[in-house]
C-alpha cells in the first residue's frame, strides 16, 4: 500500500557563516540532517531514491537570510510540531529552522524580495544616504551577465526592478539600506546590482577588507500584492 503524504514547509535562516554555504551543499545538508533526526520523507521513485526536497528562491553565496523556505513531504499522520527542535540539533549553528506548517501558498507566488545592507567604509559621508535615494530617481546601469552578446555581458537598466530603496547613515563612514527589489525569474535583482551601482557611481572602493566592508541580509519576501510570503 502506497503511503499517504502530505506537504510541509520548514522556515530557516541562514546567516554567520552559513552564509558561504552553496545551494548545493544546503541541499545536501538537508537531506543528511532529516536522516539524522529521523524525519520521513517522501522520497524521489526510481533505481536512487533521494528525499524530495523543493527550495524556494535560494540566496547567493555570501548573502544571509532571515526567511529561506523548503517544502517537503512527510506521512499525513505524523506530528510536525517537534521537527525544528529535531532539526537544529544536528545543523550548524548558523542554520536554524524557525517553523514549520502546512503551506497554503505556492512558491511561484513570490515576486519580491526585501534586503538590509550595511555598508561601512571612509569614502562614505553624512550625505551619502541621501545621494543613494536621488541615484534611483533615474535610470541606473549595471553590467549584467547575459549569453545574448559575444561579450557574455550587456547594460541592464535596475530602476525598474526596484520597488523601493531608503538609506540612513547611521554611524561614522556606516550607512544602512532597505530595499525591495523584483524576485521574478525574467526580471530578478541581486542585491549586488545595488553595491556595483554605489561602486561604479560614487567610484565607492570596496575592495579593501581592512577598511570597507558590506553585508547583505535577506529579511523577508511578498507576493505581488505586496502581502507577506508564508
Amino acid at each position: 500500500m502506497v503511503p499517504e503524504y502530505k506537504k510541509i514547509r520548514l522556515k530557516f535562516e541562514k546567516t554567520g557563516n552559513g552564509k558561504f554555504i552553496s545551494h548545493l551543499d544546503l541541499d545536501r545538508t538537508m537531506k543528511s540532517v532529516l536522516t539524522r533526526a529521523k524525519v520521513k520523507v517522501e522520497h524521489t521513485h526510481g533505481y536512487n531514491p533521494r528525499p524530495y526536497l523543493v527550495f524556494s528562491l535560494p540566496t547567493a553565496i555570501g548573502t544571509e537570510s532571515r526567511c529561506e523556505f523548503l517544502d517537503i513531504k512527510v506521512p499525513v499522520d505524523d506530528e510536525i510540531s517537534d521537527i525544528p527542535e529535531r532539526l537544529n540539533k544536528n545543523l550548524p549553528p548558523d542554520i536554524r529552522v524557525i517553523s514549520v506548517y502546512e503551506p497554503k501558498t505556492e512558491f511561484r507566488q513570490i515576486s519580491y524580495s526585501e534586503y538590509e545592507i550595511m555598508i561601512i567604509s571612509p569614502d562614505i559621508t553624512s550625505d551619502f544616504a541621501e545621494k543613494i535615494e536621488t541615484l534611483f530617481k533615474s535610470a541606473v546601469i549595471v553590467e549584467k551577465r547575459t549569453k545574448k552578446t559575444e561579450s557574455g555581458f550587456m547594460d541592464f537598466d535596475i530602476t525598474p526592478y526596484v520597488k523601493s530603496i531608503t538609506a540612513e547613515y547611521i554611524a561614522e563612514h556606516t550607512v544602512r539600506i532597505k530595499t525591495v527589489v523584483s524576485a521574478e525569474n525574467a526580471t530578478y535583482i541581486n542585491p549586488e546590482y545595488i553595491i556595483k551601482a554605489l561602486c561604479k557611481y560614487f567610484e565607492l572602493d570596496l575592495s579593501d577588507p581592512n577598511g570597507s566592508l558590506y553585508t547583505v541580509m535577506r529579511v523577508g519576501v511578498y507576493k505581488t500584492d505586496g502581502e507577506k510570503f508564508e
